[in-house]
């Protein structure tokens, strides 16, 4: 092991203690107290702060997940037991999951399911994998999907979710049921000539999104992720065309797509549209890891070339982030994740650079008198994954080791 992935381990082994200190434990089982995300501060004095959900995006399931691959990476007892502690809250109040994100990857129960299935791999604990197995069994008996299409909270993150399950849990229902739900996911899609695209529930006087998170590019990973583990060319084509929607949007002059949230359909394509984001949910790094993905499993020359696009526009914004000084560290849409996509690249010079963004990232926040990573909620510290310390944590994980999984790119392993 370098020196750097000496010390990149070991800032993913402090931030981890920090998590495992700030717990609160009860009978086998823990949470913790972060700042509300979007929660505007009241008075110089006063920031909102609340218990954690149980969701893999800001909750208890996904702070499991990674001190479990810390702890495992470090060989650290404490933080595997923690781990276990938070998977265990998380599976008890799982039922607590809105129903109208039940489906979701990343704000429902299937990411709750993920997280414990990859926890129970992590540290060998099978009574985890039952308990996985009988929620996505509640789950499927329910027969009620969610209206959103998209990754975070609708049918593409259960999609999603389920094909990375099949590959842990052997039962070959879990893989029919994303097969099912890939089939609905088809007939939902608005059919147009720029391609396949999905409207947000109650939003339809808007654009249909690009990105990860909730557009085209997480609804397309899906797909190609279904048809990657089943052969069935169906999916390839919607995934194609999910991306051919988003291609249709690549503005040449700027090198990047549009964030359209909020932008409605009356303004036409030629009106001046937002300037694109560097987050991980709506912005570049999203669309460049859908693409990378589909590079592997559908060898496109014209998808490679969307990811190439993507990928240089990550570059450009990895410089700025190391010119200036990151607000923002988070997974989600901070500095951690557009630095993970440039390391899931898998090229020397990018991979540098994601290097040199986290140990820019080590002189500034950690230390006895250095200032916490900030997070991605509006003010004040979360343990969370996607806007915590927990995700900066798995950043530095991978940092030491890109074999640990991103959990930016759920995908099926093996």
């Amino acid at each position: 092991m370098s020196s750097d992935d000496t010390e990149f381990l070991a800032a993913a082994g402090e931030l981890g203690h920090r998590i495992a200190d700030s717990a609160i434990s009860f009978e086998g089982r823990c949470n913790w107290i972060g700042a509300v995300p979007d929660a505007p501060r009241q008075s110089e004095f006063f920031v909102a702060h609340a218990a954690l959900g149980t969701d893999l995006y800001e909750g208890t399931s996904g702070v499991a997940l990674f001190l479990a691959e810390a702890g495992v990476k470090l060989d650290d007892a404490r933080l595997r037991a923690t781990a276990l502690e938070a998977i265990h809250h998380s599976m008890a109040h799982a039922g607590r999951v809105d129903p109208h994100a039940r489906d979701g990857l990343y704000t429902g129960v299937i990411g709750i399911a993920y997280a414990a299935a990859r926890v129970a791999g992590l540290l060998e604990a099978d009574h985890l994998l039952t308990r996985a197995h009988d929620l996505l069994l509640e789950w499927r008996r329910e027969e009620i999907r969610t209206e959103a299409s998209d990754v975070m909270s609708g049918c593409a993150g259960a999609v999603t979710g389920l094909v990375a399950i099949s590959a842990l849990i052997d039962e070959p229902w879990i893989l029919d049921s994303a097969v099912e739900l890939g089939e609905e996911l088809a007939a939902r899609a608005e059919i147009s000539g720029a391609g396949w695209s999905w409207a947000a529930p109650r939003r339809h006087s808007d654009y249909n999104l690009c990105g990860y998170s909730h557009g085209a590019a997480g609804i397309g990973h899906a797909f190609v992720e279904l048809f990657g583990v089943t052969g069935d060319a169906r999916f390839r084509e919607a995934g194609e065309r999910a991306f051919d929607y988003e291609r249709s949007w690549f503005d040449p002059r700027s090198g990047t797509w549009p964030d359209l949230r909020g932008v409605a359909r009356q303004a036409g394509r030629d009106a001046p549209m937002p300037t694109p984001g560097f987050s991980w949910c709506n912005g570049m790094p999203g669309i460049a890891l859908s693409r990378l993905r589909a590079t592997e499993l559908l060898g496109s020359a014209v998808i490679r070339r969307d990811a190439a696009l993507a990928l240089a526009a990550c570059e450009r914004h990895g410089a700025e982030l190391l010119a200036g000084t990151p607000d923002d560290f988070s997974l989600c849409h901070g500095a951690a994740g557009a630095a993970d996509v440039l390391l899931y690249a898998g090229s020397e010079n990018l991979g540098r650079l994601a290097a040199e963004i986290g140990r820019q990232g080590i002189e500034r926040h950690l230390g006895p008198e250095a200032a916490p990573f900030p997070c991605g909620v509006a003010v004040g510290e979360t343990p969370a994954l996607m806007l915590g310390s927990a995700g900066v944590g798995m950043f530095y994980l991978r940092l030491s080791d890109p074999g640990v999984g991103s959990p930016l790119l759920v995908r099926r392993e093996g």
